[in-house]
């Protein structure tokens, strides 16, 4: 893009309901908002912009083929007295749906709206329909206002327990956790050993304590793609889940036979899931 000095922008400003919002159009054809606007439509200051702009998320897009230019850049405007501090409509798209996934409700008025009035203008198209510029703008007026869109007062209540960027755990609240998980598996371990010394059970109330060694040795073999069950078993004495591992249960049913707790069946899931990816 040219320097601010060289090149002056032609501006025009769109509506967004009641919102103004200016667009420039570059040399080269394309569009471009202002960063302080893109975020005043979502009640958030400039800084805000500046910090979505400098995330990890952001970021990342770039390493996977997102280009745009250096939000740093400042564009002069035709008629304007100072310059803006451009972004590109991806840009401004993407900083929009984070912050409806983030849970800011007039965010998500407004994703949700601009989809409704695209989906419409192309319905309009196929069906070779006609309404007004004031007609759609009505619409749209409608969608952004607080009583539009009915699905956004489940939003406002739920939508944050789906997609909100949860802060980075910490060393401490992740060992934590695994105390606790690892405190429920040995209960879980030790209410099953007591069941299966003072009860007999029928072959078909198995399935409510685990799995039988046989078909979890069927699973690993087809999972990791193993050549025989001797491998299996390998694996399985590799990562502790062999027979003296403490992991199985002596059942009582016409003889003893070893049955791996669903727990445990979990927790050996997720090494194969492990060891898989790494193997791709």
């Amino acid at each position: 893009m040219e320097e601010p000095s060289t090149y002056k922008a032609q501006r025009r400003t769109i509506y967004l309901g009641d919102i103004p919002l200016e667009v420039a159009m570059l040399p080269n054809g394309e569009y471009c908002l202002s960063q302080t606007q893109v975020a005043s439509v979502i009640d958030k200051s400039r800084d805000s912009m500046l910090y979505f702009s400098r995330s990890k998320y952001f970021k990342s897009l770039f390493d996977k083929g997102f280009e745009c230019w250096n939000l740093g850049e400042k564009l002069s405007i035709e008629g304007a007295n100072k310059p803006i501090n451009p972004i590109p409509i991806d840009v401004a798209c993407l900083y929009w749906h984070k912050w409806a996934a983030s849970g800011n409700s007039k965010a998500q008025r407004l994703v949700l709206a601009l989809l409704k009035h695209t989906l419409y203008e192309l319905a309009d198209e196929a069906f070779e329909a006609y309404r007004t510029t004031k007609a759609k703008n009505q619409s749209l007026k409608e969608d952004l206002s607080s009583q539009g869109l009915k699905p956004i007062g489940f939003l406002e209540q739920e939508y944050t327990d789906f997609l909100e960027f949860p802060a980075p755990e910490t060393e401490t609240e992740r060992e934590l956790k695994l105390k606790i998980e690892l405190a429920r598996l040995e209960l879980e371990k030790e209410k099953i050993k007591h069941l299966s010394l003072d009860q007999t059970y029928e072959p078909s109330e198995i399935r409510k304590l685990g799995t039988f060694r046989p078909e979890v040795l069927i699973h690993i073999k087809d999972r990791l793609k193993l050549h025989s069950w001797e491998e299996a078993a390998q694996f399985m004495e590799q990562f502790n889940f062999g027979r003296e591992s403490g992991k199985w249960v002596s059942v009582k049913i016409s003889g003893e036979i070893l049955v791996l707790p669903w727990s445990s069946l979990h927790e050996l899931q997720r090494i194969c899931t492990q060891i898989k990816a790494q193997q791709n």
